[in-house]
């Protein structure tokens, strides 16, 4: 993947159709307290295993929230910002969990998801958010390829296909940004599919 960043700035954020920020105020065993919070969508991931590669694919984009930390925390690598995932989506335009999951596997990876299994939902960002995701999983295989992937809207999405072998150890690799959900994905699949 070749991306440039360039003319990065930190705005205040005014409105967002994304994050809704607010304070709760409440009272906790007699004692008043407040706490800030946000709401933000619902979404989806799937985890998917690519029968003919023997592979997990998942895709690889930059985050602007990542790149942040890491230059906070005066965490310097190749990859500043960049982060593996599982291909996933918010709950934004009306439509249900699956067709949401299907929708963005084509947009984001380019395949045409056949059969897919519910894994579960699973709430995020408990200390300030609460949203839900659900997690699928899906098998895929090259007839299945209906586009390139990518996303959508300048995404920029990179698709990054793990071996199966190689898996536990990209999993634990800290020098690859991934989120638990990835991990998560991965050994509900060793226990249950592998």
């Amino acid at each position: 993947m070749d991306t440039t960043i360039t003319n990065l700035e930190i705005l205040p954020l005014g409105e967002s159709k994304y994050l809704k920020p607010f304070k709760m105020k409440f009272k906790q065993n007699g004692l008043q307290r407040d706490w800030d919070c946000v709401k933000v969508m619902n979404s989806v991931s799937i985890f998917l295993y690519h029968e003919q590669k023997d592979a997990f694919l998942f895709v690889k984009q930059f985050r602007p929230a990542v790149w942040y930390s890491q230059e906070k925390e005066g965490i310097k690598t190749s990859e500043q910002g960049f982060t593996y995932e599982l291909c996933a989506g918010l709950m934004d335009k009306g439509l249900s969990e699956e067709q949401t999951a299907r929708e963005e596997a084509v947009e984001e990876v380019g395949y045409e998801l056949k059969e897919m299994e519910r894994i579960t939902m699973t709430y995020g960002a408990f200390g300030f958010g609460g949203n839900m995701q659900t997690m699928f999983y899906a098998k895929i295989d090259e007839s299945m390829k209906v586009n390139a992937g990518g996303g959508v809207d300048g995404e920029d999405i990179e698709l990054v296909f793990i071996k199966r072998e190689d898996m536990m150890k990209f999993a634990f690799d800290e020098s690859k940004v991934k989120g638990f959900g990835l991990i998560f994905a991965y050994l509900w699949w060793e226990k249950f599919k592998g």
